[in-house]
């Protein structure tokens, strides 16, 4: 299993971009020009993707360690 530190990170950000988008969508019933649009486009859309993508950079982050964490392990009881 990857490192639980590290995936507890990615699923507080995974937590967090659930918030914003659940902030971002309150914020329709006031905010509803080309402004809000416009910034949604620019800034908001990728945040999916780019969340996405972090978490499974950082889940075989933590598959790494792991297996680092196993190998040096293996090496101190062979010594």
């Amino acid at each position: 299993m990857a490192n639980a530190n590290i995936m507890a990170g990615s699923n507080r950000l995974r937590h967090a971009l659930k918030s914003l988008q659940d902030h971002w969508l309150a914020t329709q019933e006031t905010w509803n020009d080309s402004v809000r649009q416009r910034f949604e486009e620019r800034h908001l859309r990728s945040l999916d993707s780019a969340t996405d993508a972090a978490a499974n950079g950082m889940s075989k982050f933590g598959e790494v360690v792991d297996r680092l964490r196993r190998d040096l392990a293996d090496r101190s009881q062979q010594s």
